[in-house]
């Protein structure tokens, strides 16, 4: 069965943009990183995605978290996420958002909300 995992905190330290979620979570046995993402417009939230050999785990970066990510972004930080004392690299994290956000800006299949939202955090000043 597939899971949703929603990042609860965000934190560029280091050099790297540490995405956190619930610290009860653990990460499966034989997770890896699809090197894919996808949005979830009526959330919000950029979706990337793992997999394990039965199932996938979408891990949801929600609004409030896009401020850290365009700041990684903009420097090209690792993006690593965080749960319990697990760490994963989401591996090819800032092409994904790259190919997603040039995709969303001025196209209105993705809904008003969300290129509204990615023009004003991402496109804008």
């Amino acid at each position: 069965m597939n899971e949703k995992w929603i990042v609860e905190r965000a934190e560029r330290k280091d050099g790297r943009l540490w995405l956190k979620v619930d610290d009860a979570l653990v990460l499966p046995a034989g997770v890896m990183p699809k090197r894919h993402m996808l949005v979830d417009s009526d959330a919000l939230a950029f979706v990337y995605i793992l997999e394990t050999e039965d199932r996938f785990l979408y891990v949801m970066v929600p609004k409030p978290w896009w401020p850290e990510l365009k700041e990684a972004l903009d420097a090209k930080e690792p993006v690593l996420l965080q749960c319990g004392g697990e760490v994963l690299e989401l591996e090819q994290f800032h092409d994904e958002l790259s190919y997603l956000l040039e995709n969303i800006r001025d196209n209105a299949n993705y809904g008003e909300a969300l290129e509204r939202a990615v023009q004003e955090m991402f496109f804008t000043g």
